[in-house]
Parts: C-alpha cells; sequence; structure tokens
C-alpha cells in the first residue's frame, strides 16, 4: 500500500530546523542566494569587506563587490551579483519588519512575499526557500526534486501545478516551518541521490516502502 506524505515525514525521522533570527537573517540571505555549496563563504568574505548590510551591499559599485569577492578567490558572475544586490535593497526596504521578533502576545508583521517574488532573478521556488529558510515562512518551495518524488509516490497528480504540490506539503506538515525546511533539505538529498531525472534508484531510498503498488509513477518532466 502506497504511504502519504505524513508517512514520509514520520519514516525521514524529520528534526525541526529554525531559521536564523533578527539581523542574522540577512547573512542567511545572501549565503542561500549565492547557493552552489559557497554561500557561507561569499558572505564572510562581503562581511570581511563592510559589505554584508544591507545598505553597503544595495548601494555599493558593482564592481567593489566583484573584486571583493575575487580577492577572496571567489568568482562570483555580475548576475549574481546584481541580484544580491537587489535581495540587499528589498532587505533594506524591510528591515524593520523582517528583522522584528515578537513579543508575548505580539504577531510578526505580514512577510512582503509579493515584493520579494517581483525582484528580477527571483523566482517562485527561490522566493519561497528565502520566507521558509531564512525567516521562517509556512510554505514549501517545490523544486525539481521534491516534485519527482510526489508524482513517483503518487502523492500528487502528474498535472499538478506549483502551488497545488507547494500546498500538500504545507498540509502534511501541519504548517510547521521547521519541519517544511528540514522536508526540503531532505527531499533535496533524495533527489540528488535517489530520485534522480534520469530515472529512480528505489533500492536503497528511504522512501521505498512508501511506493505505490506497482512501483514509482513516472512524471512528464
Amino acid at each position: 500500500m502506497a504511504g502519504s506524505l505524513r508517512d514520509a515525514i514520520a519514516v525521514l525521522h524529520l528534526a525541526p530546523i529554525q531559521p536564523p533570527r533578527g539581523a542574522d537573517r540577512f547573512g542567511a540571505l545572501v549565503a542561500l542566494a549565492a547557493a552552489s555549496g559557497r554561500g557561507e563563504r561569499l558572505a564572510s568574505a562581503l562581511d570581511a569587506e563592510g559589505l554584508l548590510a544591507p545598505d553597503a551591499l544595495a548601494t555599493a559599485a558593482l564592481e567593489e563587490v566583484v573584486d571583493s569577492l575575487r580577492d577572496a578567490r571567489i568568482e562570483a558572475a555580475p548576475k549574481l551579483v546584481r541580484l544580491i544586490q537587489r535581495l540587499a535593497g528589498w532587505y533594506r526596504d524591510h528591515r524593520d519588519d523582517l528583522e522584528f521578533e515578537p513579543g508575548p502576545g505580539e504577531d510578526r508583521p505580514a512577510f512582503p512575499h509579493d515584493d520579494l517574488r517581483a525582484i528580477n532573478g527571483v523566482g517562485r521556488a527561490t522566493a519561497d526557500a528565502i520566507a521558509l529558510c531564512v525567516f521562517g515562512e509556512p510554505v514549501y518551495p517545490v523544486d525539481r526534486a521534491s516534485y519527482r518524488i510526489m508524482v513517483r509516490h503518487g502523492w500528487i497528480d502528474p498535472t499538478a501545478d506549483y502551488d497545488e504540490a507547494s500546498q500538500a506539503m504545507v498540509a502534511a506538515a501541519d504548517g510547521d516551518a521547521g519541519i517544511l525546511s528540514a522536508l526540503a533539505d531532505a527531499f533535496e538529498e533524495i533527489g540528488r541521490r535517489y530520485c534522480k531525472a534520469t530515472g529512480p534508484r528505489c533500492e536503497r531510498c528511504p522512501l521505498r516502502s512508501l511506493l505505490p503498488e506497482g512501483g514509482p509513477i513516472e512524471p512528464d518532466v
């Protein structure tokens, strides 16, 4: 019998991942945007040059940022640097709300998701990854690996759109951002090691027991 997404969370023994707090969120934002396994190095290099601050990074000359990273032996394409600077401007404009830590009986301000998605170079999955992993918003960034895993296990229909897939994840985790963040990490690893685009390698996959009868269902993409 096929298992459910809730079963997957149980099988993976996920421990909630807590997002950074306060001003630490900006460094985490920059590191996530850089991706490719070099995010923390890139953020550290900018910090060493006094550029790991929203105002400084948003207004710095492109050449200054690129040269600072090159001095730290980090080659960053101008396209990536411009994206990080646009994100810095978004953070600067919403800083008070983004760094707000609610006290007893207080709620955090509404997350400026629409403004984030409106940034050139920020797709829906990237915006949701930032919202979830950096700011603890209960959303799920559906990448290709997550989509493959969900379709192959029969948890969503192959015709499901982004919002349907994302909402299925959020519902399975009962809107717990810490679990959603851990689930995103786990599915990224499973997609890389087992549920590949070229074909599934189910033998050692931790989710094998949850496959539908007849084996994995192949997605259209």
